[in-house]
């Protein structure tokens, strides 16, 4: 089916992203073409570097679920591999853009190169367009205090644990999944429970203690975030680890599976003298985040 044609990584689906999936919904519908959009489930970046772990800002089947949502009506993966990497330009044009994927039309950012080396620049694409008779819109950046927004600018807030300006270059605050595991019962025994979160390796940990949304089904309820190596207690095995203490809250919810939405940083870890100093530190950021969730009624 022809369709009007975006590609990229598309990782976080942030307001840059949004901005290009709009203009090409647009576009499809003046032509009555199908939108579509093709994505690279892990970034070519991180495919030259070797990096899996920690390095991802939304996994293929969230991101998938935002761009749905977003109203593109095809969406496929395109599995970066050595073949991908080695192809020219002028292959990946024919190959991808016009044969696999019966384009009449591309959309892409000011940014978006193809081909080995990235050869295939907006110069490139522009020409070969016109010969095809193929639509092409290049789109602007969108903007972060002076800077284009990009994964590349909030993996980096992420990983420093920024969620707040992570999240207003996402147009979304940012989340991690995953099912309730058994951890070493040290929240319990310190008198705060905590549901240790099994995420995806893939998925970016921002470090520090937050205040967080839970979603448990249709549920939501309030809590306190642990993202860290648990220094003071040296439990973790130096691995970095999620934990939540939901507030007002006493079920047992092991392999139930939650969301977590970080909201704001209250504080990076850091290591305590002693069990009891760590205890009136989790008292002291409960009560930061029941006045923080207060005055916001998030």
């Amino acid at each position: 089916m022809p369709s009007y044609l975006t590609i990229g990584t598309y990782d976080g689906v942030h307001l840059g992203h949004q901005k290009i999936i709009r203009a090409l919904i647009r576009e499809s519908l003046k032509r009555g073409l199908d939108s579509a959009l093709a994505y690279f489930p892990l970034p070519p970046r991180f495919f030259f570097s070797g990096e899996k772990e920690n390095c991802l800002i939304t996994l293929p089947g969230e991101r998938e679920e935002r761009i749905r949502r977003l109203g593109v009506k095809n969406i496929t993966k395109i599995p970066f591999n050595n073949a991908l990497a080695a192809m020219s330009a002028e292959e990946f044009f024919n190959k991808i853009i016009l044969n696999a994927r019966s384009a009449r039309g591309l959309c892409v950012g000011r940014d978006f190169a193809l081909g080995k080396g990235r050869e295939g620049d907006l110069g490139f694409l522009r020409r070969r367009c016109a010969a095809a008779g193929v639509g092409f819109k290049a789109m602007s950046f969108a903007v972060f205090e002076g800077r284009k927004i990009s994964s590349s600018l909030i993996r980096a807030f992420l990983r420093k644990g920024r969620v707040e300006p992570a999240a207003k270059c996402l147009g979304w605050n940012y989340s991690v999944s995953g099912k309730v595991v058994r951890g070493a019962g040290l929240g319990r025994r310190l008198g705060f429970p905590t549901a240790n979160i099994a995420a995806h390796p893939s998925k970016i940990l921002p470090p520090g203690i937050f205040a967080v949304k839970v979603r448990m089904g249709d549920e939501i309820f309030y809590g306190v975030a642990n993202v860290g190596r648990r220094p003071t207690v040296t439990t973790s095995a130096g691995l970095l680890l999620l934990e939540v203490h939901i507030l007002d809250f006493d079920r047992n919810i092991y392999g139930r599976r939650l969301e977590v939405e970080f909201l704001r940083r209250l504080r990076p870890e850091k290591k305590f003298n002693s069990r009891e100093a760590l205890q009136r530190q989790i008292l002291s950021d409960i009560k930061t985040a029941r006045k923080y969730f207060g005055a916001t009624k998030t």
